[in-house]
């Protein structure tokens, strides 16, 4: 069994990198990021859209601006979030705690990471906005570096 965990420790690799913030906005001065195993990213896919579609529902009941749409969006993901992180404290087969990072100023490091796929999903509160970055990616053997993006709203 130690020749599986040493195989296993030498394909493990990092993920590191930084959350872009919005144009003309200064980026947050602390995040939170879960990396998620590709059976919770699904999860997590698949609680957000629900929650999406609710609020959407909602919406044509009582008509909401659209920008108020859009600050709504952020909730979706990090209501979303909450539920993945719930079920996964509930897998034994997780060490939760190598998933979950508080990023000073934006900026994060995973050590160890087992090839596979994964969802990179920060959360943040910029001057009072709260902002989500999610982002997909393959983990090969070698390090990775991400710049995220992709933000709500």
């Amino acid at each position: 069994m130690s020749a599986v965990l040493l195989a296993m420790l030498l394909q493990s690799t990092s993920i590191s990198g930084g959350l872009a913030a919005p144009k003309g906005i200064a980026g947050p001065t602390t995040a939170k990021v879960v990396l998620l195993p590709l059976e919770y990213a699904r999860l997590f896919n698949a609680e957000t859209q629900e929650r999406l579609d609710q609020y959407w529902e909602d919406s044509k009941l009582f008509p909401v601006p659209k920008d108020l749409f859009l600050r709504v969006r952020p909730r979706a993901y990090s209501s979303a979030l909450d539920v993945v992180l719930l079920r996964m404290q509930q897998d034994n087969r997780i060490n939760l705690a190598n998933l979950i990072k508080t990023a000073p100023n934006g900026q994060f490091e995973f050590r160890g990471v087992l090839p596979g796929e994964y969802k990179l999903v920060a959360t943040a509160s910029i001057k009072g906005t709260d902002y989500v970055w999610t982002e997909t990616l393959q983990v090969e053997s070698t390090p990775v570096f991400l710049q995220m993006k992709t933000h709500v709203p």
